[in-house]
């Protein structure tokens, strides 16, 4: 498995939406928020990585 150092910005961006969507689903779980306010969260969390990986920072042939 290679190292994070290893990875490019967009492999990270791919890694951080899974984490954003269950880091907001774990929050609601575990305050008195609903579950739909948590996987709302985590999935505004993880749509502002698609949009820095689509639109903001376009990955780019090397």
């Amino acid at each position: 498995m290679p190292s994070v150092s290893g990875l490019s910005r967009p492999d990270l961006q791919l890694l951080f939406i899974p984490f954003a969507l269950l880091s907001g689903v774990l929050a609601a779980a575990l305050s008195p928020l609903s579950i739909s306010v948590g996987a709302g969260a985590g999935s505004v969390l993880a749509s502002l990585a698609v949009v820095d990986g689509v639109a903001l920072n376009p990955p780019t042939a090397d």
